[in-house]
């Protein structure tokens, strides 16, 4: 007997009307994955107005490029969950460069910082702030096999899949962005175990 599947028409044929111009596919689309994606960008923002940015971001890629979308079992999510790794670094590195240019300017408002309030809003995966500090740290291909593998728990299959390179490219890239972890987390490389448990 099958299951049902969780969703009555699957991702890849919404992205096939997608493909063809339809709008209300693409609608539906967001409408099924938004709070997946907006969860992961907040891992990897500093506040929920950047997590909604990047996640904007991520369905505007999937419009200009849905002829070159990969589906992995019927899903778009771990194509936009890659996208959404991408585009929470482009963020992150626009946001230190303006913080350079602002430590420059005498001023004696500082910015709050809003890790506490996002560790709060983070469910279930208890991301701290040095683990999004070390995200923020590694190199876009590094950041997007720990969005996948060890914060989404995708297989190194599926991640591969998605992100189009061998299997043992991504478990080499795996093995070495955990070693990094474990190197900037210091007192707090238990983490690294909570986030993939």
């Amino acid at each position: 007997m099958h299951e049902p599947h969780p969703h009555p028409i699957p991702d890849s044929d919404l992205l096939f009307r997608v493909v063809h111009g339809d709008e209300s596919a693409l609608r539906q689309l967001i409408a099924r994955h938004e709070r997946r994606l907006y969860a992961a960008a907040l891992r990897m923002t500093q506040t929920s107005w950047d997590a909604e940015e990047v996640v904007g971001a991520a369905f505007l890629e999937l419009w200009r490029r849905r002829e070159h979308v990969r589906i992995v079992d019927q899903s778009v999510l771990p194509w936009l969950l890659t996208v959404v790794a991408y585009a929470a670094k482009n963020k992150l590195r626009g946001q230190r460069r303006y913080k350079r240019l602002l430590n420059h300017i005498p001023s004696a408002d500082a910015f709050p910082d809003h890790a506490d309030e996002v560790a709060r809003v983070v469910d279930g995966k208890a991301i701290t702030q040095a683990v999004r500090k070390a995200l923020a740290e590694a190199s876009a291909q590094d950041a997007s096999v720990i969005v996948l593998c060890i914060v989404e728990e995708m297989s190194i299959r599926d991640a591969a899949a998605v992100l189009g390179i061998p299997e043992g490219t991504v478990k080499s890239r795996l093995s070495r962005a955990k070693a990094k972890l474990r190197d900037r987390l210091g007192p707090h490389q238990h983490l690294i175990a909570e986030v993939s448990s």
